[in-house]
């Protein structure tokens, strides 16, 4: 292995980056459905395909006004450039949350989505993270 260099950037920075990825795959206009029930929100990309629902009623993390959840294809695909381990930081959770809300004016206030992890044995697994932003913390689950 050769020498390992470490870059440090802002949050401003960072939150740059992140925006312009969002943008480049999803944006840079999202577009809002609502369901007929009125209970969940889908967040459209310029395509037209769901990226984000968000959960008004039943569905949300205790706590919560209003969970947005970031759909599976979503995530692999926001995967493919940031590395897990920065997904799971709260800044990674603020700043996909900032970039929804100021894109469709909504005022949401949790996060969740899931990722794969292996444990110590070698089995991979999807485990979630869920976050409220209000809150400034993570959501356990109670499963």
């Amino acid at each position: 292995m050769g020498n390992v260099m470490n870059v440090e950037i802002s949050k401003e920075q960072y939150q740059r980056v992140l925006y312009k990825l969002l943008d480049m795959l999803y944006g840079p206009n999202l577009l809002i459905r609502s369901s007929i029930d009125g209970d969940t929100i889908d967040i459209l990309s310029n395509d037209g395909e769901v990226t984000f629902r968000v959960y008004l009623e039943s569905g949300r993390a205790e706590g919560c006004k209003e969970d947005l959840l970031v759909i599976a294809d979503t995530s692999d695909e926001i995967k493919q450039y940031v590395p897990l381990a920065v997904m799971r930081k709260k800044l990674f959770a603020r700043t996909i949350l900032s970039y929804v809300n100021e894109k469709t004016n909504l005022d949401i206030d949790c996060i969740e989505f899931w990722y794969d992890k292996t444990n110590e044995h070698g089995v991979n697994y999807d485990d979630r993270y869920n976050f409220n932003v209000k809150k400034n913390k993570r959501i356990k689950s109670k499963d």
